[in-house]
């Protein structure tokens, strides 16, 4: 039998929820509403800190392998939110600063990001966004990152996925392939009723460029 554990309620500020994300070190706990707002816990006291936003409600968040920042997309902008912590555990005092995309509005005509993931090693990041024109629609996009401590991101190119007009429904970097990152999709086709694929992209990096070996 399996052991039994007693729970902990946690009865504030967790309305409506519609994201939750712990962070990597277990120090902080990231939480998010549909009407826009989100909180920023500490786990030692359980204490938290609201947050607002202008550019509707969070529609995906991920921490650094650290934990010492997060990435928050917004359902009605193309510019993620980066969360830095200036101080500490269990300290909340923290700055949030807009980091561009700008490809994703000049390339693909999307107008907002709906998904993502970080790999492991907080060097390339996945994102899928909304709609976008013939040619980039439902491709997901990969980027170089790096934090000098503050975020900066290069495009290295597009994941498509299997089928014909894919769609990624959910996604996420293997983070212990020895190789490098490994990326799976799962998606959909355009074909009513078609069942629901699970693809693998490898990337092997040479010299900061990276080449997509679907397998």
């Amino acid at each position: 039998m399996l052991p039994k554990r007693l729970g902990t309620p946690i009865r504030r500020g967790l309305g409506g929820i519609s994201i939750l994300k712990w962070s990597p070190t277990g120090d902080f706990f990231f939480s998010a509403k549909f009407d826009g707002t989100f909180y920023l816990w500490e786990t030692n006291t359980w204490t938290s800190e609201p947050w607002s936003s202008s550019s509707g409600f969070v529609t995906g968040a991920t921490w650094d392998p650290d934990g010492h920042m997060v990435l928050i997309a917004f359902s009605k902008s193309s510019t993620l939110g980066s969360v830095h912590f200036a101080s500490k555990p269990p300290s909340l005092d923290a700055h949030l600063l807009p980091v561009d995309f700008p490809e994703i509005t000049s390339l693909t005509g999307s107008q907002g990001i709906e998904k993502m993931a970080w790999d492991g090693t907080g060097e390339r990041l996945a994102l899928s966004y909304k709609d976008g024109d013939e040619l980039y629609k439902g491709l997901i996009a990969v980027y170089d990152v790096r934090r000098n401590p503050l975020i900066s991101a290069s495009l290295i190119g597009f994941i498509r996925g299997p089928g014909e007009s894919p769609k990624p429904l959910a996604f996420s970097f293997h983070d212990k392939f020895k190789q490098g990152p490994l990326l799976s999709v799962h998606g959909v086709g355009a074909v009513a009723f078609a069942a629901p694929t699970l693809s693998f992209s490898a990337l092997t990096f040479f010299h900061k460029q990276a080449v997509g070996v679907p397998e």
